[in-house]
């Protein structure tokens, strides 16, 4: 019979010093972790949906402020306001501003949009601003989430369905749980020897989506006029079909812009050889040409272009430009009338459309244009210099993102 084997004391040394090493390297994987660096608090209970408002309010007093440096425009999900400054990203109650929860990290936010149910927060890491976390913005519970190759700085935007991330270099589509159905631009390291849009250096000054394509603006070297450039969704999310369409007279340095895209087709702002909005279909035909008054302010398309309702509006700097959101057609022009001029683009509440303009809150015809009423709001506290306002509505609230703060506005109970 074979002598069975037994411990020794070098043996349980040995075991004890192995499974102090696991413990030790635990702890340090615990404590460098992402996990560590997150301090998530959910609500107490899910928030409840808030239904659309009958009426346009007959005043509007302001009912709370809050920080809101990450965001572009008001956000709104859920029922749920979301705010992000700083590291952290909160959910507010829409009358009395109170947090509901609070997500933050060990750094500073990238930015924040929202994509159906969820808050989307983007921080930084070595590799830029590829870092996203998804809350549900009923409860305040982590959703899907993902890490990948972007720019220092990105610009979020959303439809509510898709988000797009564009930098400098590079942009990236998202669906709502965050598998990227679009890459395009300059990678750290190519996977693909062929792949699209790499290698060339083009710098990407502007950029909208709809979840059924992205349509930008590029500026490359060696050429003296920019491009429009189409994608659409490939067999691959780094291979997506694309169409360059060639912008004549058109500088990398001039204010041209894609405003925004609707299924396939897009609205561009071209400022040569008249100032226009020239919107074109998925091939590069021009369906439809704009003119504009007068070349429209710097301020970025993310802040003054807005979806309101079944339409698209963009603000030029002193007017309101309104288009049908199917297939980008002019509808009307909010001018400056009798000392009201617009500061910002519209939203929608009871069929009516609400601009911010000089003193108040502008009540016009969602069919016409025609202003009806002004609704005085004061705005002491408004931040020097800021460029635009951008509105937005939840239930009876008025929502406005006057540059770094969020302001609510409505009926005092």
């Amino acid at each position: 019979m074979v002598k069975p084997e037994r411990r020794t004391r070098t043996d349980v040394a040995v075991a004890a010093a192995i499974a102090a090493i696991v413990a030790i390297a635990a702890v340090a994987i615990w404590w460098t972790s992402d996990a560590r660096a997150t301090q998530s608090r959910p609500a107490d209970a899910p928030s409840k949906s808030i239904p659309p408002a009958d009426a346009v309010p007959a005043a509007l007093d302001e009912l709370w402020s809050a920080p809101s440096a990450a965001t572009d425009l008001p956000l709104v999900a859920s029922g749920t306001v979301v705010t992000g400054d700083g590291s952290t990203v909160e959910g507010r109650d829409p009358i009395t501003g109170e947090t509901r929860w609070s997500y933050a990290r060990d750094r500073q936010l990238c930015g924040v949009t929202w994509v159906y149910q969820y808050a989307v927060a983007v921080y930084p890491d070595v590799r830029g601003c590829g870092q996203v976390s998804t809350i549900d913005s009923s409860t305040g519970r982590r959703g899907p989430a993902r890490t990948g190759y972007a720019d220092d700085r990105v610009r979020l935007s959303s439809d509510g369905t898709v988000v797009l991330s564009t930098g400098s270099t590079r942009l990236e589509l998202w669906r709502s749980d965050m598998v990227r159905m679009i890459g395009f631009g300059e990678v750290d390291a190519r996977v693909k020897p062929n792949q699209t849009g790499l290698g060339q250096g083009c710098a990407i000054t502007s950029a909208a989506a709809s979840p059924l394509a992205v349509s930008l603006l590029q500026a490359c070297p060696g050429e003296v006029d920019v491009r429009l450039t189409l994608l659409r969704p490939g067999d691959e999310d780094d291979e997506p079909t694309q169409r360059d369409v060639p912008q004549p007279d058109v500088a990398p340095d001039s204010t041209a812009r894609v405003l925004a895209v609707s299924d396939t087709i897009t609205a561009v702002y071209l400022p040569t050889p008249s100032p226009r909005v020239s919107v074109v279909d998925q091939n590069g035909a021009e369906l439809s040409s704009t003119p504009v008054p007068q070349p429209p302010s710097a301020a970025d398309p993310a802040t003054t272009v807005t979806r309101a309702g079944n339409l698209f509006t963009w603000w030029t700097g002193d007017a309101v430009l309104v288009f049908n959101s199917d297939q980008l057609t002019h509808k009307f022009t909010v001018e400056p009338a009798d000392g009201v001029i617009p500061l910002g683009p519209a939203t929608m509440m009871a069929d009516r459309l609400l601009i911010p303009v000089t003193g108040g809150v502008g009540v016009y015809d969602s069919g016409t244009g025609e202003l009806e009423r002004v609704i005085d709001v004061d705005r002491p506290s408004m931040d020097s210099g800021v460029p635009v306002i951008v509105p937005s509505v939840v239930g009876p609230t008025v929502l406005e993102q006057r540059g770094r703060t969020v302001v609510a506005l409505g009926a005092r109970p």
